[in-house]
């Protein structure tokens, strides 16, 4: 249980040391551009997604430079517009009747 708890942190640390000056570069993009109308960040989920990837070819084929080539094309690619104001609360669903099984007699 403990190791995986660490190893869930080591993989997330792990892709936010990589993903960072990725993050540095897209930050410094928008803004100097004037004409965009919002901010943008990366996509997390996608950098997790390959970082998993990128350490195949990191640790078992040892192509370092390849392999992080590839995952900064990837972060840089998919990023997401910071819209502010837009938080919605989620749809609530009506409670689910008990099972016959656990009915009250």
């Amino acid at each position: 249980m403990r190791q995986d708890f660490h190893a869930k942190v080591f993989f997330m640390t792990l892709c936010a040391a990589y993903a960072h000056p990725i993050e540095e570069k897209v930050i410094e993009e928008y803004k100097a551009d004037e004409q965009r109308k919002h901010d943008q960040k990366i996509n997390r989920t996608n950098a997790l997604a390959a970082t998993q990837e990128m350490l195949i070819g990191l640790f078992i084929r040892k192509q370092y430079q390849k392999a992080i080539k590839a995952f900064d094309d990837i972060v840089g690619k998919t990023r997401e517009i910071i819209r502010p104001g837009r938080s919605e609360p989620g749809k609530t669903r009506p409670k689910k009747p008990y099972s016959m099984n656990y009915k009250r007699l």
